[in-house]
């Protein structure tokens, strides 16, 4: 009786890990686009630091525009100071949040999540030897989204 009671406890502790562990990701996904799906871009940060001085930026922007996720894995970004909308589709997992824009993708860590509040970075080094200029370095994009 007692290996019994031990086997079952021990398959619903098992279950509870397993539905734990993809609960997260789940909940991202339809935090994203419940309720209309529209979030404010906080601020866009980019940064680059680079052996070519030139070529160095650090610069932030605040409520430039809004991200709308759909339920179907697709979505539209607008921003406010270009005038611009871009039609993209999505995907995450319980970390990351992957954007494709056309022929463009581009994956995201995501840094920060509670219920109504996101923030995502992607970094990335480079070597650029273009006009004779050469530089390496390390490009970072930062971005924070509240929901409307």
């Amino acid at each position: 009786m007692k290996k019994i009671n031990f086997l079952a406890l021990s398959i619903v502790f098992i279950g509870l890990i397993t539905l734990s562990a993809c609960s997260k990701e789940t909940r991202i996904e339809k935090n994203l686009w419940k309720n209309g799906g529209e979030w404010n871009v906080e601020s866009f940060s980019a940064k680059q630091t680079s052996t070519f001085a030139p070529d160095n930026f650090d610069e932030t922007q605040v409520n430039i525009g809004t991200y709308t996720f759909n339920e179907n894995g697709t979505g539209i970004y607008k921003n406010n100071n270009a005038l611009e909308s871009l039609d993209f589709t999505y995907s995450n997992t319980e970390n990351k949040l992957s954007f494709t824009i056309g022929t463009d993708s581009q994956v995201y860590d995501i840094v920060e999540w509670k219920k109504d509040n996101i923030k995502f970075a992607y970094t990335e080094n480079f070597y650029d030897g273009v006009d004779g200029n050469v530089g390496t370095g390390t490009y970072t994009e930062i971005i924070t989204l509240k929901k409307k």
